[in-house]
């Protein structure tokens, strides 16, 4: 990849007070597709830059360059990269030429802010559109590509249980094992919905994960102690219900039942357990995990872009104990054989409850 500003003119010796003007005056924007074109042919040429895939082509072979563009400011438009990169590309590589259709190689050119990610496009199709769906497809679907990257966060060991408690079509869990494919991991899927519970186990059985290794239940995910054993699962990872539906009447309703399967969640999860999930509210979801902090820690949180939204994954891990209750437990045990306290002092000491609905 490349950044957009190593386009820009050198601007040392210029006077620190009118270097931010010139600042200002000599942005991205300026940036036209002749700007690129020699910038990319100078990297080609200098052997910074190398494509391997053009190299290995054979001679009268074919390429294509296109662009999707993220972020504002550009002064160039995704065609016009396309032309002037291909362009460079076409008059490095000799031994082959652009073609816009029925090309042998693609080029992926794209441009994220101020940087431009060059490589090859490996797939033809959108891989993530249409995995794990042989036999039902939820109306509302989560991509894989986006599955993948949770089940990557939630540290998964050979022979692990994993489980998704509003698994929908079966997407994250179908992603895991065949992630995982050789680590022997099992896994526990379960939607309110009948339909969506056993379209996935369909889904399950048609990409070869029978009963003993993926098995699913219909079943409120606020009581889904009643099909998993205590300290069992070693993680859950989960595209949360988001509220646009469920909480468009009373966001609170969502928010108890955000705490309601954190609490239950702390059961059955091994001590360590991860829990990735997929929110549209995130600060809220990490207000509610404060408010648990005792239960969990907050590992990350991180702000992903779909097509229309801006969800949050956020992943947390079971505290086997709440590490500063038991300090301050400790501590007031301890220093209460020096003083001497009446019981209305020491059931003050020791007192915890706390008016919730205020937080």
């Amino acid at each position: 990849y490349f950044n957009l500003e190593d386009l820009l003119p050198d601007k040392k010796g210029v006077d620190e007070e009118s270097s931010d003007k010139e600042q200002q005056e000599i942005d991205i924007g300026s940036i036209n597709g002749e700007m690129i074109y020699q910038f990319y042919k100078q990297k080609l040429v200098s052997g910074e830059s190398c494509i391997k895939s053009l190299v290995d082509l054979e001679k009268g072979g074919t390429f294509r360059v296109s662009c999707d563009r993220i972020g504002s400011g550009q002064g160039f438009t995704g065609p016009e990269l396309e032309f002037e990169m291909g362009g460079a590309m076409s008059e490095f590589y000799t031994h082959i030429k652009p073609k816009m259709t029925d090309f042998d190689i693609l080029i992926r050119a794209d441009v994220v802010a101020t940087k431009v990610i060059v490589g090859t496009q490996i797939n033809v199709d959108d891989l993530s559109k249409q995995r794990h769906f042989l036999r039902f497809r939820n109306a509302v679907t989560l991509k894989t590509n986006l599955a993948y990257a949770m089940i990557r966060m939630a540290n998964i060991k050979k022979g692990d249980l994993v489980c998704d408690p509003f698994c929908g079509s079966g997407t994250i869990l179908l992603e895991a094992l065949d992630v995982y494919r050789t680590e022997q991991i099992r896994c526990v899927g379960m939607d309110v919905s009948r339909r969506s519970a056993n379209g996935a186990r369909e889904n399950a059985i048609a990409e070869g994960f029978n009963d003993d290794i993926c098995k699913f239940h219909c079943c409120d995910a606020r009581n889904f102690k009643r099909h998993l054993e205590d300290e069992s699962v070693d993680a859950i990872v989960s595209n949360l219900p988001w509220g646009v539906i469920t909480g468009q009447k009373n966001v609170s309703d969502l928010q108890t039942m955000y705490e309601i399967f954190l609490r239950n969640a702390w059961y059955v999860l091994k001590d360590g357990g991860r829990i990735v999930m997929l929110v549209l509210r995130g600060l809220q979801l990490t207000r509610i995990i404060r408010k648990l902090s005792g239960r969990y820690r907050l590992l990350s949180v991180n702000v992903v872009r779909t097509t229309n939204n801006l969800p949050s994954i956020v992943v947390i891990e079971k505290l086997t104990v709440d590490e500063v209750r038991t300090s301050v437990k400790r501590q007031l045990g301890y220093l209460a054989q020096f003083v001497n306290v009446s019981s209305e002092m020491y059931n003050a000491l020791n007192y915890e409850k706390i008016d919730e609905t205020t937080l």
